[in-house]
């Protein structure tokens, strides 16, 4: 059984074969403005029931689980791999495991802010002589997420970070396509 079978089965078990908007919420984990906005957008197939003056959205579970797969799925799959190969280019010179003053420095962030990101555990660390240490991989990861770049920070740093990540994109995107051409000059030739 997949997951997602797994996920329709518990949602059955909990709320019956159809959910109302307010159950929708809570099975999906989340707020009714956004359970709203998804069933008045299309993303949730629902129809209307009327009981005397009362109008209910009546959602099937099996469409409540498709929403809870495609929502989870796109937030694990945003292209973090791609940014995190082209940030651990840029940071290669710097040690494996940072300070937090270390990685103010790089990413151009407030101490203070790395530290509430340790809090809050965006940002994975460990107890060093009384002082959290980052792993490299660790800021990495963070600076590749969305969240880093929702921050309202704007640094020099961070955006030397972004104009990086461009610049090698388009050094890589220049030699992939210098390597087509030069591979079809040679096919082109045995001819």
């Amino acid at each position: 059984m997949t997951d997602f079978e797994k996920r329709v089965l518990d949602i059955k078990e909990r709320y019956g074969n159809y959910l109302t908007q307010r159950e929708f919420m809570e099975a999906a984990g989340i707020s009714s403005r956004t359970a709203y906005l998804a069933t008045k957008r299309g993303l949730v197939p629902y129809h209307k029931e009327y009981v005397g003056t009362v109008r209910y959205y009546r959602i099937r579970a099996k469409d409540v689980a498709a929403y809870m797969e495609r929502r989870y799925q796109s937030r694990r799959t945003d292209g973090n791999a791609e940014k995190e190969s082209v940030i651990g280019t840029i940071l290669s010179s710097e040690p494996d495991v940072l300070s937090i003053r270390q990685a103010s420095d790089i990413t151009g962030i407030h101490k203070n802010s790395i530290t509430r990101w340790i809090q809050k555990g965006y940002l994975k660390s460990f107890l060093w002589k009384g002082d959290h240490r980052i792993p490299k991989s660790e800021l990495i990861r963070y600076i590749a997420s969305p969240k880093f770049w929702m921050a309202r920070s704007r640094s020099l740093q961070r955006e030397a970070i972004r104009m990086a990540m461009e610049w090698l994109e388009t050094q890589r995107t220049r030699r992939f396509e210098e390597g087509v051409n030069e591979h079809d000059d040679i096919k082109g030739s045995d001819r």
